[in-house]
């Protein structure tokens, strides 16, 4: 997918430290003040080079990484996911993510990565998606702009004296998403 302002693909080994920067950086300023410190700091580039370098090996999750990228080559943001982590069993696809940075937000680049990964579930033969969004997260309403349909449920992660809840979206068929062309 592209575009004069970015462009979409498939993200490589090779990007992973580009990768890892960006995660880092996105993931501190989504996640400041709204979980504990500790949480946010806890995602460190080399921590995120870790995350990407192994799920970048063949694992059992049809797994995908699309990246976002700029003129001039930087990586802005990615989008990855594949079979539901929680039961790979069941043919249920999870977005697992989808970070930008926020200087590039805004611009329907997060619309494109969501495009793709979509596009990569269908073509593993997935059509329907959970994504776990943290509960206070004002980027909620990306997903139900995205057709995700805010489901029953609650994930909770216990960090340091606190408990994070993550809240589910579901799609029931991806082939018929309100964003698909």
């Amino acid at each position: 997918m592209n575009n004069e302002n970015f462009k979409i693909r498939p993200g490589v080994l090779a990007d992973v430290p580009a990768i890892s920067k960006a995660y880092a950086e996105s993931w501190r300023t989504t996640y400041e003040g709204l979980v504990p410190d500790l949480f946010v700091r806890g995602m460190t580039v080399e921590a995120a080079i870790k995350i990407f370098t192994d799920s970048l090996q063949p694992n059992q999750y049809s797994y995908f990484l699309h990246v976002a990228e700029v003129p001039g080559g930087r990586i802005v943001g990615f989008a990855d996911g594949g079979k539901e982590r929680s039961h790979p069993e069941s043919g249920m696809a999870e977005l697992y993510a989808i970070y930008l940075l926020k200087e590039f937000q805004g611009q329907g680049i997060g619309l494109a990565l969501f495009q793709a990964a979509v596009d990569s579930l269908i073509r593993s033969g997935m059509t329907n998606m959970i994504v776990w969004v943290l509960e206070q997260s004002p980027y909620r309403k990306f997903y139900e702009s995205m057709g995700g349909k805010l489901e029953p449920g609650i994930k909770r992660l216990d960090v340091v004296d606190q408990q994070i809840r993550l809240v589910p979206y579901r799609w029931t068929d991806l082939r018929n998403s309100s964003r698909r062309e």
